[in-house]
């Protein structure tokens, strides 16, 4: 007796309909088990035993040189610090008011008045130090002596000439 009654009557199968099941249950029993993919790695679970070899010096070999990462690096950080500046500035010209031009002026002018002033100072040092004066013993006659020199190429340059002589 059959364990579940069919849900329809089927009609005896033909002998190509029973041909045709059989290739197919024969080579459905040719297609290969589908396997897991053997592990791509291996890790030893041994632990590690010293060879007593002496380490090796290994040579540097980066495809990029140390100062295109510089400059890179220091792109970054420029690109950075930009986008501090243009808020910065944003929101300096948003406060912009007639108070404010007036304080922006005064903090930059200070320092530059500072500058010129130091700048004053020390020019006042300077002309404070004293000329110094040559004496010379005796008559001294001075000689200039211009020339203009004329090369191959028809390049025209010029140089002077200046002998200090002593009369005896």
């Amino acid at each position: 007796m059959m364990p579940h009654v069919p849900a329809h009557e089927t009609a005896p199968l033909s002998p190509a309909q029973k041909a045709t099941a059989a290739d197919l249950i024969e080579a459905a029993l040719k297609i290969p088990a589908i396997r897991p993919e053997p592990p791509k790695s291996y890790r030893d679970p041994t632990p590690p035993q010293p060879t007593g070899a002496q380490p090796v010096k290994q040579d540097d070999r980066r495809i990029v040189p140390e100062w295109a990462v510089g400059v890179a690096v220091s792109g970054i950080g420029i690109g950075v610090m930009s986008i501090g500046v243009g808020l910065g500035a944003k929101l300096f010209f948003e406060s912009v008011t007639t108070e404010g031009v007036i304080v922006i002026s005064l903090i930059i002018s200070a320092p530059l008045l500072l500058i010129s002033a130091a700048g004053a100072a020390l020019s006042k040092v300077k002309k404070a130090t004293p000329d110094v004066t040559n004496n010379f013993h005796g008559t001294v006659s001075i000689k200039n002596d211009n020339r203009t020199a004329v090369q191959n190429t028809n390049k025209a340059f010029s140089f002077n000439r200046t002998r200090i002589e002593e009369a005896q």
